[in-house]
């Protein structure tokens, strides 16, 4: 009887961290450096970035880098990592809403995920897909509805900064 209660223990315990385990979800990127490659992951619930680098004494093992965007999410986040000359942003996006956020690994807010201009006002519900591309100007940002086919973009410069504005038509 003792046996089966630890063994039913340990199934209940097991059951447990598996279903936890399985239900964390990452998005990732890398970004090529001088010396190597960085790789990123984002928990997609909470915003937790962790990284990791191909080179120096820390080769090959997975650090946490920041703080969280939010607790949980009912929504994945997208996310997306661009290097720049002075460092690495990073952007995440709620796939539901069209929210994005950003942190830089440089300056002296370094570490801080912050929001970025507003929500995407849409007639879908599909999920949102994600993109941002670097510009001489700035940060473009580009989201796809995964059921009309309907695109976004919004800029990080220009007279418009900051809103969703919607490009061509749904895919017939």
């Amino acid at each position: 009887m003792k046996n089966s209660l630890n063994q039913l223990a340990f199934l209940f315990l097991f059951s447990i961290l598996f279903t936890n385990a399985s239900a964390q979800k990452f998005e990732a990127e890398s970004v090529e450096r001088s010396n190597g490659t960085a790789f990123f992951a984002i928990n997609s619930s909470t915003g937790q970035l962790a990284f990791m680098a191909d080179h120096g004494k820390s080769s090959g093992i997975w650090k946490n880098y920041g703080g969280i965007i939010r607790e949980s999410g009912a929504s994945n986040l997208e996310f997306r990592a661009i290097e720049r000359s002075e460092g690495t942003a990073f952007f995440a996006m709620d796939g539901a809403t069209g929210q994005v956020y950003f942190m830089l690994d440089y300056g002296s807010n370094s570490g801080k995920w912050k929001n970025y201009g507003g929500i995407i006002t849409r007639q879908g519900d599909g999920k949102l897909e994600f993109e941002a591309a670097a510009r001489k100007d700035g940060t473009a940002f580009f989201a796809i509805d995964g059921k009309t086919g309907q695109v976004y973009y919004m800029l990080d410069y220009g007279s418009n900064a900051g809103k969703w504005k919607s490009f061509g038509g749904v895919i017939p």
